[in-house]
């Protein structure tokens, strides 16, 4: 845009003809806006106070996200922080950012011509704090359900050693069951657990749904539709008592019911996987952690009446304990799954 543009008298004629904000902001920059509403206002209230780079996060992630709590989970922040961060990023831009009605929040028209240069500030942040990575360092002990981290640990940890070389995990993968008593009494400083309880004193932090799916070798056939009376008296390979894929198979064959017949226990999710290929039984295995062998032809997603609910995957950490290299991993994690969309 040129500067002859910008000359308050065109400003103030364009101000006079009632076009809304977006339409004016494909005319003339938001910076000019603001120049010559200043001008016009008084000269107490010409100062405004700018938003800091925290409102500013607040309010993209809320607006990408659609949902206060989803970004406050994404800001490591409670959801009551994250309202107050909105309302103050609103009150320095001075302008309304969300439609509020109950629950639900949506972005404005103005919101959304304000998302776009939103991402330009904090991608130039990020860029400035891979300056300064080096400063975070430290040992984090961290735990990763079984599942979760077949498909996605390679990628997460590859960006960790990219981004902040002074940060070394020591890695537990197990089932989620396992790892609670050790985040619980402090041999784990962190976690990402399939639909941990809730126990106080920590904090929990969605990431979202793991797509499940009961799973077959090829060499199985099944005519539609799959029903827990269908599955009664094949063999079944699922994790131990106590695991979310223990009763994933307990709480589908009740839904009529019934019990599987022959149930094999198998303590490692990637070793139930290599029986459940070898046609040794069928079982619920992560969707996502067989892509390979389903594209290779060896295994089968089995459509089923009823289907297989998702599974919620979440961070937790101690509330009070969570240092700046147990941080860095979150945020890892976190690019991690933006990058390629595992969980839904």
């Amino acid at each position: 845009m040129s500067h002859e543009s910008e000359n308050p008298s065109i400003l103030l004629m364009l101000l006079a003809t009632n076009l809304s904000l977006p339409d004016l902001a494909s005319i003339i920059s938001f910076a000019s806006l603001r120049r010559i509403c200043n001008s016009m206002a008084h000269p107490s209230e010409k100062q405004m106070n700018r938003p800091s780079i925290a409102q500013i996060e607040a309010f993209y992630w809320t607006a990408t996200l659609g949902s206060v709590q989803k970004a406050a989970d994404r800001l490591c922040l409670s959801q009551p922080a994250m309202s107050l961060r909105l309302k103050e990023f609103e009150a320095n831009v001075g302008m309304r950012m969300f439609e509020r009605s109950g629950r639900s929040i949506t972005p404005t028209l103005q919101a959304q011509a304000f998302l776009r240069n939103a991402r330009a500030v904090l991608d130039s942040v990020d860029a400035l704090s891979l300056t300064g990575a080096t400063s975070v360092k430290g040992i984090v002990k961290v735990g990763f359900a079984e599942g979760f981290a077949l498909t996605c640990l390679p990628q997460i940890i590859a960006q960790l050693h990219r981004r902040y070389p002074e940060v070394h995990p020591e890695l537990t993968v197990a089932t989620s069951a396992s790892m609670e008593p050790a985040l619980h009494d402090g041999r784990l400083d962190l976690a990402f657990l399939a639909e941990p309880r809730e126990v106080g004193g920590f904090t929990y932090g969605d990431l979202g749904l793991q797509p499940t799916s009961w799973v077959a070798a090829t060499s199985f056939a099944f005519e539609p539709p799959v029903t827990p009376h269908t599955l009664s008296k094949a063999r079944v390979i699922g994790n131990q008592p106590g695991t979310i894929g223990y009763s994933q198979v307990v709480r589908w064959f009740a839904t009529e019911g019934l019990h599987p017949a022959q149930l094999d226990i198998c303590s490692s999710v990637a070793i139930q996987a290599k029986l459940i290929e070898s046609g040794t039984g069928v079982g619920i295995l992560p969707s996502r952690m067989i892509d390979d062998s389903v594209s290779a032809g060896r295994l089968q997603l089995i459509t089923t009446t009823p289907a297989i609910q998702p599974v919620a995957i979440l961070f937790v950490h101690r509330t009070d304990q969570l240092t700046p290299a147990a941080r860095a991993v979150i945020q890892c994690v976190q690019q991690t799954l933006e990058e390629t969309s595992y969980l839904l």
